[in-house]
């Protein structure tokens, strides 16, 4: 009788530890796995968030994991990464399907999330067959600074449509581009990146009703607000960061060449609270038509820079600080407006960056009559011939230096502007 009751109490345990084996993913060594990503997706979604994953997983006992298109994987165990069309843009999901690790993700952001959840679940042990994990990147701070900058600033011409009813061509393809839409958005690609100092032009006051309380959580404050009339270039600063020294705002005149008042400049002086070093940042938008549209547009921008100029020469008398100017000039590089800035002692930031750069134009295809894509209408799409929006360093101090320079081309700002958006670390 007791040998017996001792067989059963075994066989009931053989069983449970067989039934917890079958609940469990059979052999989760990492060289069990070909990373395989969705040919659909664009390259910063499906190859990066792959390459993240297999860097995830390096090790000395483990081979390097191979990374397929789907279309090129034919057989095996794999880490599927994937990207559902409902699943908003920061959304992720980790799931099992037929023995296959299920990463979906929203977008880039969302799938290299995942992917370091699966990374770590995988180091970890064994991962349940019936494992689904549902997260979000929102509200979560993403982006590392270059190594040896502590000072990021952030700057984007976010599109001011202000209208409440979405615009026959998003409708037809399904999309919203109103405010209460993408204000979220582009608050998340703030709390992504951190940055210090952020300007914005095209930021109206329906948009600043929205995104502003969304920043705000974050701790972020406008240098200068304005009233009458409104200040679409607005910068915002961290105070945990940054203390604002000196402000202002100017509106272009004459009228006729700052289109419902849309044309300006906000100047600000900052203290770095960390080396106490001071900075001053200009941000700008310039009168946009061109020359064939309306003559003398060239040398409207030529004098709205002078305006500038004059300004940056007045805070480098007065603080003896490094200065950034930022923001959509419409104009090239090799234009009369942007060259006196060159030939003034500025240096674009993306070819003063010492350590990573990006050159591409920076502009796309977004608009109430065409929606949105990735197709870009600029002359080029290198900076140098084909970019509108710029931004340089002036009066370098000694031990200031652009460390790094780049476009955030990330899937889901392709429909929130038609401008991408850029960012500067740098030494300070």
């Amino acid at each position: 009788m007791k040998k017996r009751l001792i067989l059963s109490i075994l066989l009931l345990a053989a069983f449970g530890l067989q039934a917890r084996a079958q609940r469990k993913i059979a052999g989760t060594r990492t060289a069990d796995f070909t990373i395989v990503y969705c040919s659909a997706l664009e390259d910063e979604e499906g190859i990066d968030a792959a390459r993240t994953l297999r860097q995830e997983l390096a090790g000395a006992e483990q081979p390097e994991l191979r990374i397929l298109p789907d279309t090129a994987f034919r057989r095996g165990r794999a880490i599927r990464l994937v990207r559902s069309e409902d699943r908003a843009p920061f959304d992720y999901a980790v799931r099992v399907s037929r023995g296959d690790l299920l990463i979906d993700g929203g977008g880039s952001w969302a799938l290299t999330k995942a992917a370091q959840h699966v990374a770590q679940m995988l180091r970890e042990g064994d991962i349940p067959r019936d494992a689904h994990i549902e997260g979000s990147v929102e509200g979560e701070c993403l982006f590392a600074r270059a190594a040896g900058s502590n000072l990021r600033i952030l700057a984007d011409n976010i599109w001011d449509y202000s209208r409440d009813d979405i615009p026959e061509a998003w409708r037809l393809i399904g999309e919203d581009p109103r405010d209460d839409v993408r204000a979220p958005q582009f608050a998340q690609l703030v709390r992504a990146f951190m940055p210090d100092v952020l300007d914005l032009q095209e930021y109206s006051l329906h948009m600043h009703q929205r995104f502003y309380p969304l920043i705000r959580r974050y701790g972020y404050r406008i240098a200068y607000e304005g009233e009458e009339p409104w200040n679409n270039t607005p910068i915002f600063y961290n105070p945990e960061t940054v203390e604002l020294v000196d402000v202002n705002y100017v509106l272009y005149a004459p009228s006729c060449w700052s289109n419902i008042g849309s044309k300006s400049y906000t100047s600000a002086v900052f203290r770095k609270k960390d080396t106490g070093r001071l900075f001053a940042v200009v941000n700008t938008h310039l009168w946009w038509k061109s020359e064939a549209a309306q003559p003398g547009s060239t040398y409207a921008r030529a004098a709205q820079v002078r305006l500038m100029m004059a300004e940056a020469e007045v805070l480098k008398n007065k603080y003896g600080c490094t200065i950034f100017v930022t923001g959509d000039m419409n104009a090239y590089e090799d234009s009369l407006p942007i060259r006196q800035f060159i030939e003034g002692g500025y240096t674009p930031c993306y070819k003063a960056a010492t350590d990573a750069t990006d050159n591409g134009n920076g502009h796309h295809i977004c608009g109430p009559k065409d929606g949105y894509s990735r197709t870009s209408r600029r002359r080029s799409p290198d900076r140098e011939k084909g970019a509108i929006d710029h931004c340089f360093i002036y009066n370098a101090q000694e031990g200031v230096a652009v460390k790094a320079f780049d476009c955030i081309t990330a899937r889901f700002t392709v429909k929130l502007t038609d401008h991408y958006p850029y960012l500067i670390d740098a030494a300070l």
